[in-house]
């Protein structure tokens, strides 16, 4: 594979937008630059991009222990918080409290008892809570952190979500 020279400037640019977002000053500088530069640029950030999504959906990334452990549910997920490190293979986790502070507000008609249009707006507060139950999670050779048929997912931030639309 032949390396390419990328132009330094197109290349800050590029990183400048993925962190302000700002679309409209990312066109209007590519504008004044060479096609051919702004492609090869794009072209090997993107791959750096997809190498770096793939190395944090594997499995050795996914299963690192962190601070934090959620309980995954389909589409619900739980707060756990990692209490003690057993070993590489096994923490002790216990539940969080959590409390919803922004609820979704927009519902319409259909599904069960309706449709909750904006669901991904929660935004959630949590709390250790030293009375709740320990229990032992291992990680398992192909399907990550489980108790029994529960699944679990480190983090580093506590995650809940309920699913209004179930």
């Amino acid at each position: 594979m032949t390396q390419v020279k990328l132009n330094p400037i197109i290349k800050k640019a590029y990183k400048q937008r993925l962190i302000n977002d700002s679309i409209e000053t990312w066109w209007e500088f590519i504008e004044t630059q060479d096609k051919q530069e702004v492609a090869d640029v794009i072209e090997h950030m993107y791959k750096v991009e997809r190498r770096l999504k793939s190395f944090k959906n594997g499995y050795y990334y996914q299963t690192k222990i962190r601070k934090y452990c959620n309980l995954i549910m389909y589409s619900d997920v739980e707060p756990y918080e990692v209490v003690k490190v057993i070993s590489d293979k096994t923490v002790e986790i216990r539940p969080m409290i959590a409390t919803q502070v922004e609820f979704p507000q927009t519902f319409i008609k259909g599904g069960f008892a309706g449709h909750c249009v904006d669901n991904h707006n929660q935004k959630w507060e949590f709390k250790s809570n030293e009375s709740a139950p320990v229990i032992r999670v291992r990680k398992t050779k192909r399907n990550g952190w489980r108790h029994g048929s529960m699944k679990f997912q480190m983090s580093d931030h506590p995650r809940k979500f309920y699913d209004y639309n179930f």
